[in-house]
């Protein structure tokens, strides 16, 4: 049975090239202005980091040209956020501001809700780690920096962190710092129950430190890779799909997805078009999805995957064009929603963006 929740993932997106480049720069006090030694240092989803030394410098060589996002982290500091970190040809400089968020204001609802702790915990767990093989391995070690909203009216849970989550991967050997910047889940009623989940939702920068020794998670990763958002994307816009093994259906039959998928190369990525279905499969995509008229055409059209004859999973879009990276990474990251296998992935099935795939 189809899973009909959807799930939205949100990242910083960037584009990924084959040339080295290196970014660099002093991280200060926004208002001293003096420097912050160790200040953490990283390129968003990826495992490239470094800390600043005692005049708050850094330097950051990539061995892929990454025109995403630099992420500099500093303890009780704001996060500063560097788009196309490398179009940079000299030092950057980063002032970073005292944090003032005070805990009373981080905790949304301090009225007793309809849940426990350990209940909205166990359903954080799930709908953020994941329940495959690869999510169930993964330990939150500071859970306890975590603060819980169930707003009963919405039928919503909410969750937030005071500190980037420490996430351990014991399946794929990786340690993650993971800063949360949302989590939301929709239900359809007043439960916590996975069954009822009508939407989830997670958002935030991380990076990834490899653990793994002498290749003992190779055939691990490759299996979580394999299915994956990331390497469907990179199927479609190389136009591989049946070589990875991929097939599209149409009102319950095969058909041709370079008939509803129109791909061109542009500025070194793919931009993807997207056809509006046949009209007797959009009155059968209505039927099984909440239609809202409000919402384009595409937000309310189906587009249907199986891969390896077994992992059923379906697409939604928003205005019906986006763009992928040579490694799968799409983007305005709002315009694709995934369900069904593809949409029970979470944060325990995450790869960094720099992970590659061999046969």
């Amino acid at each position: 049975m189809i899973n009909k929740a959807l799930f939205l993932f949100f990242f910083m997106f960037g584009f990924y090239s084959l040339n080295a480049q290196t970014i660099s720069g002093y991280v200060y006090d926004d208002v001293e202005k003096k420097p912050l030694e160790g200040a953490l240092v990283y390129l968003d989803g990826t495992t490239l980091k470094t800390n600043t030394d005692a005049k708050g410098f850094f330097s950051l060589t990539s061995l892929q040209d990454i025109s995403g996002v630099l992420v500099v982290s500093y303890l009780g500091y704001q996060n500063y956020l560097l788009n196309n970190p490398f179009t940079n040809t000299k030092p950057v400089t980063v002032l970073l501001k005292e944090n003032t968020t005070r805990l009373d204001e981080v905790v949304i609802n301090k009225t007793k809700g309809p849940f426990s702790r350990k209940e909205m915990l166990k359903a954080f767990r799930e709908q953020f780690l994941g329940q495959s093989a690869a999510g169930s391995s993964c330990k939150i070690v500071n859970e306890k920096d975590i603060y819980f909203d169930y707003d009963p009216a919405a039928r919503t849970l909410k969750a937030m962190s005071t500190k980037p989550l420490q996430i351990i991967n014991k399946r794929l050997k990786y340690t993650l710092v993971f800063d949360l910047a949302g989590f939301e889940v929709a239900y359809k009623t007043k439960s916590l129950n996975r069954a009822y989940i009508n939407t989830s939702f997670f958002a935030g920068t991380t990076f990834f430190t490899d653990t793994s020794e002498k290749g003992n998670a190779d055939k691990k990763r490759k299996a979580a890779y394999q299915g994956s958002q990331v390497h469907f994307l990179k199927a479609l816009t190389q136009k591989q799909l049946k070589k990875e093994k991929y097939d599209f259906y149409v009102d319950k039959l095969p058909d041709d997805p370079e008939k509803y998928f129109i791909i061109k190369d542009t500025l070194n990525v793919k931009k993807v078009t997207v056809v509006p279905l046949p009209e007797q499969q959009r009155e059968e995509t209505l039927n099984s999805v909440k239609y809202n008229p409000e919402r384009s055409k595409y937000h309310n059209m189906r587009y249907t995957f199986l891969h390896d004859k077994k992992n059923q999973s379906f697409l939604n879009f928003d205005k019906g064009v986006f763009y992928v990276d040579e490694n799968g990474l799409f983007g305005p990251v709002t315009e694709v929603v995934f369900g069904g296998y593809m949409g029970n992935l979470k944060a325990g099935d995450m790869l960094p963006a720099d992970y590659k795939y061999t046969e």
